[in-house]
């Protein structure tokens, strides 16, 4: 029987192409509002956050603007955070993240224009906005997120068209490309001798590959139940790649950021460290010298890449999972919304 986890992963392409007139209404509405700030500042949490730093990364790369991330908790007291210049967005699937709503609450003290993307349109996130953008995802029944962080991805890629005032190239087509790349994915037979590794994942990227990185390894750890951790490329090769044993593997995601040398000395520290090596790349990408290699299905922009790997990132969780014999749907110990401090 065919796993609701499984289910959603194969619905994404087709809710991309539902939402993708209304989303991009939307992101003009929120784009207007924030036509005259200086920055943007997100707040998220869990996979919401991954999306957030998709976001930065895109925003920097396409606007040249600057995105912070909120910490959520210094918005809850009674000493009010500056937000001089700021366009302010909450990130949040079920619109009940806590935390988030203080966030909101300080941007309209201050009038600064804030706007939420959210797949509850009635939750009290939504309510306390400016703005809205609905994922329109419909009820997700699995507790790890896959059609609400797509559909996340492509809101804020239309985010960002919006404030460019120019069609982001392969936005138009996303959902046609999602649905290939994940019949593909779900074909193929990956490296899992290699990647059910005894010693746990680390997954490794840059620039929007680093939120790429850091959603695979959370689904990862979701699903199958292993170690798994997130490093962006500078950041690993900095200090932790010298904890790296036998018996664990690196993941490296490849998007256009990561330069073919630091991809190189990252695979050269990990073997030397003991560890297997598997790339995940685009067919544009050069080959690179990893124990084995994961090639997407077809070429495309970059932005779009870090939404394919992601895709294979939920599959191979799903076959992670079902080769320890996890329980795929119920994600032992784990809740729905993701709690803040």
């Amino acid at each position: 029987m065919t796993t609701v986890f499984e289910q959603e992963i194969r619905s994404q392409g087709d809710i991309l192409r539902r939402r993708a007139l209304s989303g991009m209404e939307q992101a003009q509405l929120v784009s207007d509002g924030f036509a005259d700030i200086s920055y943007a500042l997100v707040a998220a949490r869990g996979s919401s956050d991954n999306a957030a730093v998709f976001f930065q990364y895109l925003a920097g790369q396409e606007l040249g603007l600057l995105v912070a991330l909120a910490a959520p908790s210094l918005y809850s007291g009674d000493r009010p955070i500056g937000l001089n210049g700021a366009g302010v967005l909450s990130i949040s699937q079920s619109g009940k993240t806590p935390g988030l709503i203080d966030v909101m609450h300080q941007a309209a003290s201050q009038h600064r224009p804030h706007a939420v993307v959210t797949n509850d349109v009635e939750s009290p996130l939504a309510k306390a906005s400016d703005a809205l953008i609905d994922l329109n995802a419909g009820l997700e029944r699995s507790i790890a997120s896959t059609k609400t962080f797509s559909a996340t991805w492509h809101a804020l890629a239309q985010l960002v068209s919006a404030l460019k005032k120019t069609p982001l190239d392969g936005l138009e087509s996303l959902g046609d490309m999602v649905d290939r790349v994940t019949q593909w994915a779900l074909s193929s037979t990956f490296p899992m001798s290699l990647l059910n590794a005894i010693g746990g994942l680390t997954v490794v990227g840059r620039g929007t590959g680093q939120a790429v990185a850091a959603e695979i390894s959370l689904k990862i750890r979701e699903v199958a139940g292993i170690r798994c951790e997130a490093y962006s490329a500078a950041d690993y090769l900095h200090g932790p790649i010298g904890a790296a044993s036998e018996g664990s593997t690196l993941l490296l995601v490849v998007t256009d950021e990561m330069a073919e040398s630091v991809s190189s000395e990252l695979l050269n520290e990990s073997r030397r460290s003991g560890m297997s090596t598997v790339v995940l790349r685009a067919p544009g990408c050069a080959r690179l010298s990893g124990d084995d290699e994961i090639v997407l299905s077809e070429a495309m922009p970059n932005w779009c890449v870090g939404l394919a790997e992601v895709i294979v990132g939920q599959v191979l969780a799903l076959r992670i999972g079902e080769l320890r014999g996890r329980p795929i749907d119920s994600s032992p110990g784990l809740k729905k919304i993701t709690l803040s401090a």
